[in-house]
């Protein structure tokens, strides 16, 4: 049995990640640029808060675009499934491929207009020459 496991959905998951980047960034940056704590602080936190609302916003966004996606694919599965089942005939255990009679006296003259290797040989050097 497959276990259940919670997801987080798109936009809250985006939105984490970038706010944590923009706060790494933001501390890693105001360290090597000798600030006093409080304005690393006071920085990263403000980067933190901008990037939780760029990424939730872009989560939105990707979580839309996966929505819409998934519909469409749904939709054309339906409509294949539809036009399948639409166009199912009995067709007494063919396969698709058309067999085509023929009579011999057909078959001979069409063989007659076939090149042989010898004639496109033959045309190739005189092409050549």
């Amino acid at each position: 049995m497959a276990k259940v496991t919670k997801q987080i959905p798109i936009p809250q998951a985006a939105a984490a990640c970038t706010a944590f980047a923009a706060f790494s960034v933001s501390i890693f940056v105001g360290i090597a640029s000798d600030n006093p704590v409080e304005t690393v602080l006071s920085r990263a936190l403000i980067a933190l808060i901008a990037g939780f609302v760029v990424g939730f916003i872009v989560g939105l966004v990707c979580d839309w675009i996966v929505h819409e996606e998934i519909t469409r694919v749904e939709n054309r599965m339906e409509a294949d499934s539809a036009a399948s089942v639409a166009s199912e005939v009995d067709l007494d255990g063919l396969t698709g491929v058309d067999v085509v009679d023929e009579s011999p006296d057909s078959m001979d003259a069409s063989s007659d207009q076939m090149e042989t290797r010898e004639a496109v040989g033959r045309r190739r050097e005189k092409n050549a020459a």
